[in-house]
């Protein structure tokens, strides 16, 4: 439990170090969006990238990554994925050509978050689903990367992936190639029931961050039977590609 303790404590002090020093700065420097928010988005993977390294490195966990040649030097994917754990986000910002990503509202709200998510060009979770569908869009249709979990949360006790239509509206909307991502985690740890200190007693989980084959979305643009028959057809195979191994 110390170990996970340290390592979090890594992580947190880390973050307020950056949020204090970094990116404070880059949001008042008067530079090019777009470099600003490259940069920053830089500066976040590579974070990531180390701590997972450290986490492997002291014990607390152990992963792969398969068919990482599908998402290295390819930008603005449409990446989705299944979100079995807190760590998931980590992962793929680690791997991923700087995403844009969906931050929920306490997030945005947090005094030492503000700056990190605003430089970061992050979108901003709101109530109106419309709304949030159309600046995903905008996104997308702007050449930038884009992060979703399509569950909405992280994915039930029981393992059950269920899929919200979201996703499928704004690739059948963009006509968008999708970039499926399968997570596993077992012994299964940072999930919806546990905390930081629920350490499995079987050993270090192990993660497995699976790269599936895009998704093209012109089979399912059906005009015939209409956009809510295509999307029903479409998130089910998204479904289907992310319960797969």
């Amino acid at each position: 439990m110390f170990a996970t303790f340290l390592a979090f404590s890594f992580f947190g002090i880390g973050g307020l170090i950056i949020s204090l020093t970094i990116f404070p700065l880059l949001y008042i420097v008067p530079i090019e969006k777009a470099k600003k928010v490259r940069f920053s988005r830089q500066v976040v993977r590579l974070s990531f990238r180390v701590f997972i390294w450290y986490l492997k490195k002291i014990g607390i966990l152990t992963y792969e990554f398969r068919n990482l040649e599908r998402v290295r030097k390819r930008e603005a994917l449409f990446i989705v994925a299944n979100h079995p754990t807190l760590l998931d986000v980590v992962f793929l910002i680690s791997i991923a050509d700087l995403p844009n990503c969906v931050v929920k509202q306490a997030v945005w709200s947090n005094p030492f978050m503000f700056c990190i998510v605003r430089t970061l060009g992050f979108i901003k979770n709101s109530t109106d689903p419309e709304e949030l569908l159309l600046r995903c869009k905008k996104v997308l249709e702007e050449q930038d990367g884009l992060l979703l979990f399509p569950e909405g949360t992280r994915t039930e006790p029981n393992g059950e992936i269920v899929l919200k239509r979201a996703v499928a509206h704004i690739a059948l909307d963009c006509q968008k190639k999708i970039t499926p991502i399968r997570i596993r985690c077992e012994p299964i740890m940072l999930s919806k029931k546990h905390r930081w200190y629920n350490i499995p007693l079987e050993g270090p989980p192990h993660f497995c961050i699976e790269i599936q084959e895009d998704i093209n979305v012109g089979p399912f643009l059906d005009l015939e039977n209409g956009r809510t028959w295509s999307a029903r057809h479409l998130t089910k195979h998204i479904e289907e590609q992310l319960k797969k191994g």
